[in-house]
């Protein structure tokens, strides 16, 4: 039997920014209610968040804006400060990861930059709460989208200069042009910065395949605004959801992709290096790390370490292997992946969130979230676990 998903293939021809594709998610029906209340749980003071439809070269398309205090001054936020209040947020984990691996890759270009350690970048509270809304934002309304699969067709870059912070840069900025690395591009005859640097970020975090409109059947279109309204060209991010067959046959109710498996055998690297380095792939984004033993060369007993991730995680993921292990080499090859769906709902136990995964054959409690409510409530997890279930049932039965 073949089941149908949905995708959303974006069209950003005439350039990509944060609020762009917060706009266009929500044109495209995500609710600007269910994203300000999964904002809300973050404690981020002095924001709103609100939407509009406007008019760019004759073409409506729904606009985004993050207002605040923009006077005075503000201090800093760093990376590291950011992704700890995300690691924390009570959030379905999908937005979690997704937010975290933003918000990485853009710390990770700007260390690089400027030559500093990833923890040494700071965004200005000004610009940090804009980008945590629009980051934080833009995964939320897919998952509210219930969106399977990203699409993403060539990026338009115009060209020039900018003014930054640090002096004038040109265009694209070197932060945007780090992030579209190995990117599909499309020059634009265009004075003017087209894609912003969160744009460009989450682009890249959020595509699973770059390339032209999926064949299937036409949902919703809509187009997501730009700030300003140049003569020049539509200052609009476009998107359609395209309902398209899941799978090939045979596959069930599976959905297939390409990942990558990073590979190396182990013969002299503790059990405890090993643990923290399968935890900080997974901390970086991996779909998953484990490790397993073998018999290597004379007999020698060995442990291969294994991880599986997408093509863009494969470079840090790679340099985090062998900073850890101190092993000489990695293998990587390509996956065909066969994928149950699953979601997350989240349930409350005396006060504490508890994050369920919900696939075809059941449910099951998030460990760390039962650990957690077990060790502030001291009670058996075993207990929060079968209160955790029964708690979802019960919702699942008010449903029906």
């Amino acid at each position: 039997m073949t089941s149908e998903r949905r995708v959303v293939w974006l069209d950003p021809s005439f350039g990509a920014s944060g609020d762009m594709l917060l706009g266009v998610l929500i044109g495209l029906g995500a609710r600007l209610s269910a994203v300000v209340d999964g904002l809300k749980p973050l404690g981020i003071d002095g924001w709103s968040l609100s939407a509009s439809t406007v008019s760019r070269c004759s073409l409506n398309a729904t606009s985004v804006e993050v207002t605040g205090d923009r006077s005075g001054e503000h201090p800093h936020r760093s990376w590291s400060s950011i992704d700890r209040l995300l690691a924390s947020a009570p959030l379905p984990e999908p937005v979690i990861q997704g937010a975290r691996s933003t918000f990485r890759v853009l710390a990770e270009v700007e260390a690089s930059i400027h030559q500093v350690d990833a923890d040494a970048v700071h965004f200005h509270e000004v610009g940090a709460v804009d980008a945590i809304v629009d980051i934080v934002g833009v995964w939320l309304a897919l998952g509210d989208l219930g969106v399977d699969r990203v699409v993403c067709g060539p990026i338009g870059l115009g060209h020039g200069t900018v003014d930054a912070a640090h002096g004038r840069l040109p265009l694209p900025a070197p932060a945007t042009a780090e992030l579209l690395r190995g990117l599909p591009l499309r020059g634009l005859d265009v004075a003017g910065e087209t894609v912003t640097p969160t744009g460009a970020a989450l682009l890249a975090t959020i595509t699973d395949d770059f390339g032209p409109l999926p064949t299937g059947t036409l949902v919703a279109t809509a187009r997501g605004a730009g700030g300003c309204d140049p003569v020049t060209h539509p200052n609009v991010l476009s998107a359609h959801v395209i309902r398209e067959p899941a799978t090939g046959p045979g596959t069930g109710g599976l959905t297939v992709s390409e990942s990558l498996l990073i590979q190396t055998n182990l013969d002299d690297t503790t059990g405890e290096i090993i643990a923290h380095t399968i935890d900080r792939c997974l901390e970086l984004g991996a779909d998953d790390a484990w490790a397993q033993p073998i018999v290597m060369k004379k007999g020698r007993p060995g442990v291969e370490l294994n991880v599986l991730t997408r093509a863009d995680l494969v470079e840090t993921l790679g340099d985090t292997i062998l900073a850890e292990t101190a092993t000489l080499g990695l293998r990587v090859s390509t996956l065909r992946k066969l994928a149950q769906p699953r979601r997350f709902e989240t349930v409350e136990i005396s006060g504490h969130t508890i994050r369920i995964k919900i696939g075809p054959a059941g449910a099951k409690p998030e460990f760390d979230d039962l650990a957690a409510a077990a060790r502030a409530l001291s009670i058996p997890l075993t207990e929060v676990s079968k209160r955790a279930l029964q708690l979802h049932h019960a919702v699942v039965e008010d449903d029906g």
